[in-house]
């Protein structure tokens, strides 16, 4: 017996955003839509570390402000790219997140594009489907909707490292990164799409230059900067001041793998 993932997964989502909208009293056009949703990847706000599992909260939110498109959707098709090296993907979790009737990434043999080549894919990108219960599209005015967390994996130490939404993607067949309008049939009201980037703390924080000792040129970083914030503030305390002059000085001569 087919179950309502498995015959999703082989109706495409622009014939299903046009049944649904239908449903719920909308106006057919396939016309650009004047006012957009942004989507967004929201990562952790501090510093990740190796062998940690962060959560990427995938977030849309509408610029519509006086149209009736553009402030809900009934589908989503998200397409996510990472550097495979830095990150892994684990999966996804929808605790948190608003009622979908489905959330999943779609199985290899599901997927027509060729994407997803494992059934969590691991080499670096992903095509992911969020659809609402027919009828019922997701609100995305105010301050938006978490439509789905995805949870990756620190491989490797970086600097810092990114993950993004691709706005298309072709490997079998071409995929685009599509959010349909709520409210117009098949209308795609995809607006900005935002990274996620990831920071990890840097080997030597004292190295302000970069050049991979701590030396003088990192002690006329913090002088210049003496009474502001930004990475001089080497405590946290909000401001360059003595005390971190004195962790500088209490590093000198200190290296690290950049030299």
């Amino acid at each position: 017996m087919y179950t309502t993932q498995h015959l999703l997964c082989t109706i495409p989502l622009r014939a299903i955003a046009i049944l649904s909208a239908m449903l719920a009293g909308g106006v057919a056009s396939l016309s650009s839509a004047q006012y957009e949703i942004d989507l967004s990847l929201v990562g952790p706000t501090g510093y990740v570390s190796v062998g940690q599992t962060v959560d990427v909260r995938l977030r849309a939110k509408s610029d519509a402000t006086e149209s009736f498109v553009g402030q809900n959707f009934f589908a989503i098709d998200c397409i996510l790219d990472w550097n495979p090296k830095d990150v892994e993907l684990m999966g996804l979790t929808t605790t948190g997140s608003v009622p979908l009737m489905s959330s999943y990434f779609p199985s290899p043999t599901a997927d027509y594009t060729g994407i997803n080549e494992l059934a969590v894919p691991k080499d670096g990108d992903a095509l992911y489907y969020a659809i609402a219960n027919f009828g019922n599209p997701v609100s995305t005015t105010g301050a938006g909707a978490q439509v789905v967390t995805f949870r990756f994996k620190i491989k490797r130490a970086f600097a810092t490292t990114q993950i993004s939404i691709a706005p298309t993607l072709t490997i079998d067949q071409l995929a685009e990164t599509a959010v349909y309008d709520g409210t117009v049939p098949g209308l795609d009201v995809v607006g900005d799409l935002v990274p996620a980037i990831l920071v990890q703390e840097p080997e030597l924080p004292e190295d302000l230059d970069g050049d991979g000792i701590v030396g003088a040129g990192d002690l006329a970083v913090v002088l210049s900067a003496w009474g502001q914030p930004g990475p001089s503030d080497l405590d946290g305390n909000g401001i360059t001041d003595s005390k971190d002059l004195a962790r500088l000085l209490s590093n000198w001569g200190a290296t690290s793998g950049a030299q």
